[in-house]
């Protein structure tokens, strides 16, 4: 199946439901409301829904739709930015007539009747714009386009990931050429509110700086609460480890009681180690410079702190 084929068979149906990853991020925010604000624009009378309960709250994002059973079961299905089905933020997805996976991380789940998946691309936000640009006959509007710059935007670290390329940068200059505003995306996703200033500023002080080379930070229980931080917005905050010149890994772990035990879910980046393999290990993933764990025992903890340290020097 190629783009055209796949824009075919949005053209064929009638309901299209559109799924993100749990926890989500620009990119997985950006790709699922820049899908449908493309279908809606190009492909008008159709039930276009982004489904899932998770919110980004970086950036301004759309409230996510609902559906019923019976309405995804007759749905053609997208899934974005989502390696496996574990991290399908409503897995009814799985229900669906048929789905489609679209996504950057390294296909180790190849779920769906149909694949789009492209681990070169530094974000699925560039696999769309790619598959839009494709379509010359179709409208690429700057709404559509702000959704995908923002998801590109982030997922580069603002075009500072090794995955960044000469076609991550045209696909930027295509998402440009709509008329977006730059500089407003720029302060609507980076600018902070007071309080998060203040709480940016506990993140650099209280993060553990190894050999000048790994900047690991563990919020327990009782930092979030003095903060009023939610952990996985706390989580969020991992790019504030990220902009020192020496420092090659950071990780910003959040402890968490889930099913009656002490567990902790972490964001692990880097510059050049595949954080990806070590998060595999964990039952976590992402793609090479950017990656997740989930339910870590303190062990575990341990574990994985060892091997971010040892990575950070290699």
């Amino acid at each position: 199946m190629n783009w055209h084929d796949l824009t075919q068979k949005i053209a064929d149906n009638q309901i299209i439901t559109l799924y993100r990853h749990e926890r989500p991020d620009c990119d997985a925010q950006g790709s699922q409301f820049g899908l449908k604000n493309w279908i809606e624009e190009n492909f008008p009378g159709k039930q276009v829904l982004a489904l899932g309960t998770g919110i980004c709250t970086q950036g301004s994002w759309p409230a996510s739709d609902t559906a019923d059973d019976e309405m995804i079961r007759n749905s053609l299905a997208i899934v974005l930015d989502t390696a496996n089905t574990e991290r399908i933020d409503d897995r009814r997805a799985l229900m669906a007539k048929e789905i489609i996976k679209i996504d950057h991380h390294p296909d180790h789940d190849p779920y769906g009747d149909a694949r789009f998946v492209y681990p070169e691309a530094a974000a699925t936000c560039q696999i769309l714009t790619d598959w839009f640009s494709s379509e010359t006959d179709l409208v690429l509007s700057e709404k559509t386009a702000k959704y995908l710059y923002s998801g590109l935007l982030t997922d580069t670290l603002c075009f500072r990931t090794s995955n960044t390329t000469a076609a991550t940068l045209q696909a930027a200059a295509v998402l440009t050429q709509k008329g977006i505003n730059i500089p407003e995306i720029n302060r609507e996703l980076f600018d902070s509110s007071l309080e998060e200033f203040r709480f940016e500023t506990y993140v650099r002080s209280a993060a553990e700086i190894i050999d000048d080379k790994a900047a690991i930070l563990v919020l327990h229980k009782e930092d979030l609460d003095a903060h009023h931080m939610p952990a996985s917005e706390a989580r969020n905050y991992i790019d504030q480890l990220g902009h020192i010149r020496e420092i090659q890994v950071w990780a910003i772990f959040t402890e968490t009681e889930r099913d009656g035990r002490t567990v902790f879910d972490g964001s692990l980046r880097s510059k050049y180690a595949a954080v990806n393999e070590i998060a595999a290990e964990y039952n976590g993933g992402g793609h090479r410079n950017a990656a997740g764990v989930k339910n870590l025992t303190p062990a575990q903890l341990d574990e994985i702190i060892a091997k971010l340290k040892n990575a950070a020097v290699l």
